[in-house]
């Protein structure tokens, strides 16, 4: 019907736009450093995770009739669609944790924060506790993933 494909119009056109700002989001972090003790790794792994997630949900919903015959295709994009949009949870929550040791500026853990908050470590925990999530939940019940059609 009409209003269906002006429904599927506004879903491409407010993705697309999505997409833009989080490409531009990315960049701003990646280019620009304002404070050498800040660290953007947080901001730039959740916005490269929603990027992504945004951009396979598009590409999902442009090609949906080649897609859903494909059962085990469809459950794989289900699995990486919910991997990355935790992810991006994930690394909201440990944005929130370096913000508040930024702002709370706790010396005994600024003398630490090289050693323990180091870029290769947030990225263990961003990504490994979201895959962890999602193997948890494929292993419980996967049925839950992908199309019955």
């Amino acid at each position: 019907s009409q209003s269906d494909s002006l429904l599927d119009l506004l879903n491409l056109v407010c993705v697309i736009v999505g997409l833009v700002f989080f490409s531009l989001a990315l960049l701003t972090f990646a280019l620009c450093q304002w404070s050498p003790g800040l660290n953007n790794v947080a901001r730039i792994n959740l916005c490269v995770s929603l990027l992504l997630a945004h951009l396979l949900f598009l590409l999902t919903q442009q090609f949906l009739s080649l897609i859903r015959p494909h059962q085990v295709l469809c459950a794989v994009i289900s699995g990486v669609l919910h991997f990355l949009f935790l992810s991006g949870f994930v690394w909201m929550f440990i944005e929130a944790v370096l913000l508040f040791i930024c702002v709370k500026n706790l010396s005994q853990i600024s003398s630490k924060k090289r050693e323990v908050l180091s870029s290769g470590f947030l990225c263990v925990i961003g990504y490994t506790v979201a895959l962890v999530v999602v193997a948890v939940s494929v292993g419980l019940l996967p049925e839950g993933y992908g199309s019955e059609q």
